[in-house]
């Protein structure tokens, strides 16, 4: 496993985290959304010393608070609906590409469940840190047992080159 294998989850989990930060937004701009749509409908709006009009603010607080909580609401379930998709879908990313991650790693399981909480993307960054790290070290272990085989085989050549001249010269003085 290689940071570029993990990629593609990396990217759909950032996406799928930005899309669930947009919805939690509603918490904090529902009311001021719903004051400003109000402002905009009512018509006798007049800014005098740089306060609107008794009318508008009225109906700006009343739509202010009515409809601050239905945005606020319908931006918590939108939160919560496009973050537990996000980590579905990541998830079964993660299981579809490299399944042998939750046997080998048991840390990645933690990281799994974390992802239903807090970021899908860390959720997948985790799982894959731990993945790639051990890979690295079997690689490592590899071209170590490699690099070891080479030489072995290397001197083994030697030697039967040497007996072979020793054959020769043998031959020669004979």
């Amino acid at each position: 496993m290689t940071w570029k294998k993990a990629s593609p989850a990396l990217i759909v989990g950032a996406i799928f985290d930005l899309l669930r930060y947009f919805f939690l937004c509603f918490w904090f701009f529902g009311p001021a959304l719903a004051a400003v749509y109000c402002s905009s409908k009512v018509g006798d709006v007049a800014v005098v010393g740089g306060l609107l009009t008794k009318a508008c603010i009225g109906g700006a607080v009343a739509l202010g608070l009515a409809g601050g909580a239905a945005l606020i609401a319908f931006g918590t379930v939108m939160a919560i609906a496009v973050g537990f998709s996000g980590w579905l879908v990541v998830a079964l990313m993660i299981l579809m590409t490299d399944g042998r991650v939750l046997g080998e790693n048991p840390s990645s399981a933690i990281w799994l469940f974390e992802g239903l909480g807090a970021s899908v993307c860390a959720m997948a960054w985790g799982v894959y840190k731990a993945q790639i790290k051990k890979d690295k070290e079997v690689l490592k272990k590899y071209n170590e047992s490699q690099a070891a085989a080479q030489t072995q085989e290397r001197e083994q050549k030697i030697a039967q080159l040497m007996q072979a001249r020793a054959a020769q010269q043998e031959d020669a003085e004979i």
